[in-house]
């Protein structure tokens, strides 16, 4: 069997498991979110619940794997190898969490008085300016299009790892 065999079958395993595992606990979070938001933290657009509701998790739990494949092939050191793919994933979901409310143009609401947001809506930042009160935020109809883009960043990003790996095996047994 050649390396790249070997890789293809070391992956793809646990990656019809992650896909298979990962959207059921989406559906069943999206479903316990929906009937109990007050348990579960009420905004959409707090991080946990966000990434919860939709493919991005699916999508992180995928990037685990190919980050995880990659640092084991450089590093050859299983313990080493999970240090390093756990702090590249923290960062990973630190910067596209502290990016997130970017990902899409948000909307801004002023007013002479403090500005009421919709119930559904995901406040960015507020304030008071020489010209009144203004509120930054995002509505319920752009979740899916910020869920999608994150999704599309973070399995961009694992196409680059899982190639990056297949490439370090080549080079190591070629």
């Amino acid at each position: 069997m050649s390396p790249t065999r070997w890789l293809t079958a070391k992956l793809a395993l646990p990656a019809a498991a992650l896909v298979t595992g990962g959207t059921a606990l989406v559906l069943a979070y999206r479903w316990g979110w929906a009937a109990h938001r007050e348990l579960m933290h009420d905004t959409w657009g707090h991080a946990e619940v966000f990434v919860a509701r939709g493919p991005a998790a699916v999508a992180y739990a995928l990037c685990a794997l190919a980050v995880g494949a990659l640092t084991a092939l450089l590093l050859r050191r299983a313990l080493a190898a999970l240090g390093v793919s756990l702090a590249v994933m923290w960062l990973i979901h630190f910067l596209l969490e502290r990016c997130r409310a970017h990902l899409r143009p948000a909307l801004t609401r002023t007013a002479a008085h403090p500005v009421e947001l919709p119930g559904s809506a995901w406040p960015v930042r507020s304030g008071r300016d020489a010209h009144g009160y203004y509120a930054v935020y995002h509505p319920q109809s752009h979740f899916w299009p910020l869920q999608l883009t994150e999704t599309g960043i973070v399995l961009a990003v694992t196409v680059l790892a899982t190639a990056a790996a297949f490439t370090v095996l080549r080079r190591r047994t070629g």
